[in-house]
């Protein structure tokens, strides 16, 4: 299993790692996420569904609910084939007759998740060996009042996926153009898109970059 860690500074920055994690995913799939209370399980919850489709105003935290569906519009589905978001809050579940009356076989077959269905499970912890497998485990933790470290753990089952190699190797960063920050797995990484990308290539041929230290031998030989 592929592990590693990311600390976000501010929420733009987990929406653009969220967006690298709803990249790899498919129908079938679980991410458990685990963390105290408060230290954002439902808000990257909601950004990695916002990241699938699903509008961020649709995403709430599913503590009295224990289990909130979210649907995909078709037009978003995208090849990972999701239809439908199942996000589960886990903390007041204890046996298997809790699950049973959560619905919990309208969304899982087995131990996975049913084909078109993908699973965000926040307190995976308290259902124990029910919690479907293998999964991509999200752990939060709370380094101040916006910044959050994230630990990742990504099944070596999903490592051909499109996207995973990306997603495991690159942090989200800003855009040197626009400021904005960017996904891990977007296809115009470091840039936010075309049109930024473009303009930083304008800067070098209008000879409008600059840098904040010396010129060295090795700049000027393009090595």
């Amino acid at each position: 299993m592929a592990s590693f860690s990311r600390l976000s500074p501010d929420e733009q920055c987990t929406r653009a790692l969220a967006g690298g994690i709803a990249h790899v995913l498919r129908g079938g799939d679980t991410v458990a996420l685990t963390g105290d209370l408060g230290a954002g399980k439902t808000t990257l919850a909601r950004a990695i569904a916002a990241a699938i489709g699903v509008g961020p105003s649709s995403v709430s935290s599913p503590t009295f609910a224990l289990v909130n569906q979210y649907d995909v519009p078709p037009s978003r589905a995208g090849p990972g084939g999701i239809a439908v978001i199942a996000h589960i809050d886990a903390y007041r579940l204890g046996d298997r007759d809790d699950l049973e009356s959560l619905g919990w076989d309208r969304y899982f077959g087995g131990r996975a998740a049913l084909g078109g269905v993908l699973a965000l499970i926040e307190w995976p912890e308290r259902i124990g060996a029910s919690c479907p497998e293998p999964a991509l485990r999200v752990a939060i933790e709370a380094q101040g009042p916006s910044v959050r470290r994230f630990t990742i753990d990504v099944p070596d089952a999903w490592s051909s996926r499109p996207g995973a190699g990306l997603l495991a190797e690159r942090e989200p960063t800003r855009c040197p153009v626009t400021g904005a920050w960017v996904s891990p797995t977007c296809s115009t990484y470091p840039f936010a898109d075309d049109r930024a990308r473009l303009a930083d290539l304008h800067r070098w041929f209008s000879g409008r970059y600059r840098i904040s230290r010396e010129v060295s031998p090795e700049d000027r030989d393009g090595s």
